[in-house]
This record gives C-alpha cells, sequence and structure tokens, in this order.
C-alpha cells in the first residue's frame, strides 16, 4: 500500500510539475513512510530533462518541508499531554513508531534547540524534530529558521544528486538508507566539536 503511495506521488510530480513536488514534499514531511530518498532525486531527475528548473524545485520542496512540519510543532506546543493523546490516537495511522519519538526526544534533549537544524538531515528524525521543539517551547522564530535551512541544505543534496545522476536517480536512496548511520554519527560528531570549542573558548576567557 505505502509502495502505491508513493508510485503516485512520483506520478503527481510528473504530471504537475512544480505543484506536485510540493504535494509530494509536503505529505512527506509529517508522513514518516514516504521517503525524502526518492521524491526528492525523481524531482531533480525530471528537472534534469528540462521540465523544471532544479533552483525552483529546491525552493518549492524547502517550503513545502517547511509547511509540513508546522503540524507537529502546533501540537507539540499545546503540551505534552496533548502531543501524547495525538500519537496515541493518530500515530499508527501516520506509522510513527513510539520508539522512534523516544529517541528524537533523547537527542533533542542532549543536544538542544540547534538539533532542529541538524535533525532535517537524518531521515525519520527530520519528520519527527518538530514534536521536542514544540513541547519545549521553541520560539517560532528560531524553529522557522533552523527548519528552513536544514531543509534547504536535505532538499539541495537529494535534489541536485538526482538531477546530476539522470535516470540513476534511484541510487541516491539506497546509498541514503545505507549509510543512515554513518551519517548520524558525523553529524553528533560535529555537533559534539561545535560543544567542545565552546567550552574551550569559555575555559580561556576564565584563564
Amino acid at each position: 500500500m505505502i509502495q502505491l503511495f508513493i508510485d503516485w506521488l512520483v506520478n503527481i510530480i510528473t504530471v504537475l510539475g512544480y505543484s506536485g513536488v510540493f504535494l509530494a514534499v509536503f505529505i512527506e514531511s509529517f508522513f514518516a513512510p514516504i521517503p525524502s530518498e526518492i521524491i526528492l532525486p525523481f524531482s531533480g531527475f525530471v528537472a534534469s530533462m528540462g521540465e523544471m528548473s532544479i533552483y525552483i524545485v529546491i525552493f518549492v520542496a524547502t517550503v513545502a518541508a517547511y509547511l509540513g512540519s508546522l503540524p507537529f510543532y502546533i501540537i507539540g506546543r499545546w503540551g505534552e499531554k496533548y502531543f501524547r493523546n495525538f500519537l496515541d490516537r493518530y500515530g499508527k495511522y501516520l506509522f510513527i513508531e513510539e520508539s522512534d519519538v523516544q529517541w528524537t526526544f533523547m537527542l533533542f534533549e542532549k543536544y538542544g534547540t540547534r538539533f532542529v537544524l541538524l535533525g532535517r538531515l537524518i531521515p525519520i528524525v527530520r519528520t519527527l524534530i518538530s514534536f521536542p521543539a514544540g513541547v519545549a517551547k521553541m520560539p517560532f522564530l528560531k524553529f522557522s529558521i533552523y527548519t528552513l535551512v536544514g531543509s534547504l541544505i536535505w532538499n539541495t543534496i537529494l535534489s541536485y544528486t538526482g538531477f546530476v545522476l539522470g535516470d540513476n536517480w534511484k541510487s541516491v536512496g539506497v546509498w541514503v538508507s545505507k549509510y543512515e548511520n554513518v551519517i548520524l554519527f558525523f553529524i553528533i560528531f560535529l555537533i559534539l566539536l561545535y560543544i567542545g570549542r565552546g567550552i574551550f573558548k569559555r575555559v580561556r576567557k576564565g584563564k
């Protein structure tokens, strides 16, 4: 069933162009089973055939990803109790696993609000990171900026890779799935490096 839905979205992109990209990415932003590793490279592939501009594809995808992240952020802002009720009632329909939610909350608590930006580069986490941001009452402007920047980076990488690979665009999804843990490790390493740099500067100032 999920594969049929993905195939439908891919067909929508082919038929509707930019509107199809917007719809596909918007749905993908809060419906976990739809992988952006397929939607975005395919959009880039269509752009490579001259049907669309790759720059407009990236812009449309980024706006759609941002708007798609808002429902979960708003639900989180309404409070953890409301969020839990929502998850119990509708989580199964969105294929949201409790373990994935707990993992995302743990990462957010451990690395702070900056993880909203970096979390947009991690499959699954990028879908769920809006929940802890909302529950933590992260300022809306800050949430918006981090979400837009993170989504722009992710959309640019996947869309442009699909644009360059052309007919071989499907290999992008295979690569991302294969190296997902490596990507996560690298991002966490960068976060720790950033934190360590800040601590080192404070210690130097103290001396």
